[in-house]
């Protein structure tokens, strides 16, 4: 029996006074929190801890305590609420590095089309310039690409104002969504 058995078996007798589910709930967050911590003898964990008597009464202290309102396991629903701020908090910075990318690779991508069309249609009036002099009609033609291409670029620019108006509305959307989150959770 190592100490981290030891000492929570020792705990786990002085609780007896404690339900089951508080009892196990206890004996639990103890158990993961000696292991997490890396403790490998009885005096590390006593002297974070304390003795087991002294921590026992610490726990039963806190959960018998009935001005703090009726709450069952107050270890477990701490814990709870950390974990789901720490999900969030996790979900933010994953959904940061993911949609910063891509709405730069995005927005290069828009820059690179509007660039693209608005080269085609100057080279269409270019185009359409030098043959006034010599075919009327195919001047005429190119102008008219020209003419058209423009218009094309500007329903590119209207689609993109669109859709960065509405990328900008569901970012703004999700941030609220987590901070009422957060603030649940807090």
């Amino acid at each position: 029996m190592n100490a981290r058995e030891q000492y929570i078996q020792q705990l786990k007798g002085r609780l007896n006074q404690l339900s089951t589910n508080d009892r196990d709930d206890a004996v639990e967050f103890y158990n993961e929190y000696i292991e997490d911590a890396g403790f490998s003898t009885v005096k590390e964990i006593v002297d974070q801890l304390g003795t087991p008597e002294q921590l026992s009464q610490e726990i039963i202290s806190k959960t018998t305590d009935t001005s703090a309102g009726p709450t069952s396991t107050p270890l477990s629903a701490a814990n709870n609420r950390r974990l789901k701020k720490v999900l969030y908090i996790c979900l933010v910075v994953v959904l940061i590095l993911i949609l910063v990318p891509l709405a730069l690779e995005l927005l290069g991508l828009v820059i690179g089309l509007i660039g693209i069309v608005l080269g085609f249609s100057v080279s269409a009036f270019a185009l359409a310039a030098s043959l006034f002099a010599s075919d009327l009609w195919a001047g005429i033609f190119y102008l008219g690409g020209g003419i058209l291409l423009l218009g094309l670029l500007i329903i590119v620019f209207a689609l993109v104002i669109w859709a960065g108006k509405w990328l900008i509305r569901g970012c703004k959307n999700l941030i609220q969504y987590l901070k009422t989150k957060f603030k649940e959770v807090a």
